[in-house]
């Protein structure tokens, strides 16, 4: 069960994000750079980019920016006065959204669309979908994204052509900054061993062996949950077993009490953007949930448990600064405006006739086959795709173009002698390689908004570039797999 396989990996990358943040892992990285490989403007631009790049292969993009946006703005304080502040934030914008964004490219995890559209192969039963895991699309994905970083290391280099070797200057520090060995090791046998079973799964295939599970998904499974055990109990400090027991009870607290947190932070976020007064219900909830926990934690330890928002600094990872992250009122505009395209995509389809579609789908497939019959062979369908995808996306997001014409690339794949597996993740990948303005992805645009001042026509001048060079190269990926199909 891909599926299955699927949401642990994405579950245990998420996690595994967390832990190397709480680790301060990013920071010492950076630090152990500006120690050991020189303080210069290029080789940090290289570096903040290869980084991104390197951890966005392996964990979620946007999870990537949000963890070396504190980095990077440490950087800034230190630009001399003589540099323009904005082109070198303008340049670490680039660095930054460039390998986070093609480093999502190349896994499953790196971006969640592509997870998205992983599960749209399910959903469909789409055939030659057992070809589509981790390691597949690795192994695929990380030779294309190496060309595309290149590229994008020279464009960035070639912004900064004028900007002098000296532009930032960090302060010597008696303290030896030393590589994160630990955490970095950590992370990499995490990854080793989710890369190895996947690969096991791709060729083996191994047939079901207890509950229509097969011995990879159970190895899967049992990872994952001792992954999560290990993440939220495992003692941070001394590890007795009171300290474990702590850890349980926190970690069942909230995880027991989630859909009344759900309710209450879901009010709070309609408040805050919508302007509808829900204050007395959250906070009726939260009280109340505060007492519960109170009790709770002095009846079991005898000692004060302290506030619902406040981190457990007990466990490796705190389960309640977890939820309260979550962005509440974007999943909630996600679920909305899903369930409205699935209602509008729906319209006029009657169970009776499976092999019709309904109304709008109906209506758009056959425009795109009048606009693009003379495109219908693979040469010239999936490179036009692609371009049309990468750019369209600097305007409607990423994730909305995915979201529209999923469903319509399937419904077109027999019209034009593709795979519906071939068109439906050279979409993805080509509408995710939007690198030229903050609206293309959630990544640009947290990163946009994390700098003070940046430089928009040079984001549009070098994005549109990297956007060339990007669908090219996935074109050619793409062609190169519909011919093996």
């Amino acid at each position: 069960m891909t599926m299955l396989q699927n949401v642990i990996i994405l579950t245990t990358g998420f996690l595994l994000s967390q832990v190397l943040i709480a680790r301060n892992t990013h920071f010492r990285l950076i630090s152990f750079l500006l120690r050991h490989g020189g303080t210069g403007l290029r080789s940090l631009l290289t570096s903040i980019l290869l980084i991104s790049y390197a951890l966005s292969i392996f964990l979620s993009n946007t999870v990537v920016v949000l963890a070396m946006l504190p980095v990077v703005n440490r950087l800034m304080g230190f630009v001399t006065d003589g540099v323009s502040k904005k082109k070198v934030a303008t340049l670490f914008y680039l660095a930054l959204t460039f390998g986070a964004t093609t480093g999502g490219l190349a896994s499953l995890t790196g971006n969640p669309l592509n997870a998205f559209s992983a599960g749209l192969l399910e959903f469909y039963r789409i055939d030659n979908r057992e070809h589509v895991n981790f390691f597949s699309w690795l192994m695929i994905g990380i030779p294309a994204t190496l060309v595309i970083i290149a590229a994008a290391r020279m464009i960035i280099l070639r912004k900064a052509r004028n900007c002098s070797e000296m532009a930032l200057i960090y302060p010597d520090s008696p303290e030896k900054a030393r590589l994160p060995h630990r955490s970095l090791l950590f992370f990499a046998l995490n990854m080793a061993f989710i890369t190895t079973l996947s690969g096991i799964q791709f060729f083996l295939k191994p047939a079901p062996l207890l509950s229509g599970l097969s011995w990879i998904d159970l190895s899967f499974l049992c990872y994952g949950t001792l992954f999560a055990l290990f993440s939220f109990l495992y003692p941070a400090k001394t590890a007795q077993p009171g300290n474990v027991l702590k850890n349980a009870v926190f970690l069942l607290f909230f995880v027991t009490t989630f859909p009344i947190l759900l309710i209450s932070r879901i009010s709070m976020e309609i408040e805050r953007h919508m302007r509808i007064p829900l204050s007395p219900l959250y906070l009726f909830l939260e009280q109340k949930l505060q007492q519960l926990f109170d009790q709770l934690w002095q009846r079991l330890f005898g000692e004060p448990s302290g506030s619902i928002e406040s981190a457990n600094s007990n466990a490796l990872l705190s389960i309640n600064t977890i939820i309260f992250d979550i962005p509440y009122f974007g999943l909630l505009l996600v679920t909305l405006f899903g369930s409205f395209l699935y209602l509008i995509l729906n319209a006029g389809d009657n169970p009776s006739t499976p092999q019709s579609d309904g109304y709008l789908v109906t209506a758009v497939t056959g425009l795109i086959l009048d606009m693009l019959e003379p495109l219908e062979t693979p040469l010239l369908f999936i490179p036009v795709l692609n371009a049309a995808a990468a750019f369209s996306s600097e305007l409607l997001s990423n994730t909305a173009i995915v979201v529209i014409l999923s469903p319509l690339m399937i419904a077109t794949a027999p019209h034009t002698g593709l795979s519906p597996v071939v068109l439906l993740l050279s979409l993805t990948t080509a509408a995710s390689a939007a690198y030229m303005t903050p609206l293309a992805s959630p990544a640009n645009t947290l990163a946009f908004g994390g700098f003070k001042q940046v430089s928009l026509k040079t984001i549009i001048a070098a994005g549109m570039l990297m956007n060339i060079m990007a669908s090219g190269v996935i074109a050619i990926v793409f062609l190169g797999i519909s011919l093996l199909l």
